[in-house]
């Protein structure tokens, strides 16, 4: 029996829309492409924030109710759409209840996360948005155990969990050290998440080459 098709499109349209920073340079220049942290798009005090927390909301409901079809159809690498659920349930929350309502990258006056590390570490905005970053890598490295030896899914799944554990641990750094280049770091961060979710849309179809 061929594998249910609308999982596929649900990973691949969350892709897209948790790809909406990219529209930042027109709606919001302040945050651009580079400056500042992309998650500050959704900002209350922020231009066309309500579009941005939509996309994220629409991302992490499509992602989390494509892993809930894989999960129940009983398909492999099961941890890989466990974690692709934690991704969408966290990216929901970060979108909607622990939204920020100014953005602290660029606004001096804001108050949000401000404070010590260990403020930040528990303050609300900053669990879901690790939660989700969490979710993700952990089913980027999931998923390569459970492919094929010699599968280009298998290829695919190491390269991405590389890339996104050098981008993570690279971030991590720079936000610790209040880097100037924090905002860039994150971007790539998201778009290996992006990328991701489109090779987790590839596995949702069944298709032998990433089996």
């Amino acid at each position: 029996m061929r594998p249910a098709r609308w999982p596929a499109a649900a990973f691949a349209g969350s892709a897209a829309l948790y790809s909406s920073w990219l529209l930042a340079p027109w709606l919001n220049p302040r945050l651009g492409l580079t400056t500042g942290l992309a998650s500050d798009l959704a900002a209350t005090d922020q231009p066309w924030h309500r579009l941005f927390r939509v996309a994220d909301l629409a991302a992490g409901s499509l992602a989390l109710v494509g892993a809930a079809r894989m999960l129940l159809g009983g398909r492999q690498a099961r941890a890989a759409w466990i974690g692709a659920g934690v991704f969408g349930l966290a990216t929901v929350f970060d979108a909607s209840l622990t939204a920020l309502s100014c953005a602290p990258s660029i606004d001096p006056d804001c108050t949000e996360l401000s404070g010590d590390l260990s403020d930040v570490a528990f303050d609300p905005h900053t669990l879901t948005s690790v939660s989700a970053a969490l979710g993700g890598v952990g089913s980027m490295v999931a998923f390569w155990p459970a492919s094929r030896l010699g599968s280009a899914g298998r290829a695919w799944a190491g390269a991405l969990s590389v890339a996104s554990l050098a981008v993570n641990a690279g971030l991590l750094v720079e936000l610790v050290r209040e880097g100037p280049h924090e905002g860039i770091w994150q971007r790539v961060e998201l778009a290996t998440l992006a990328a991701w979710l489109v090779y987790a849309a590839n596995r949702a179809l069944g298709g032998e080459r990433y089996a």
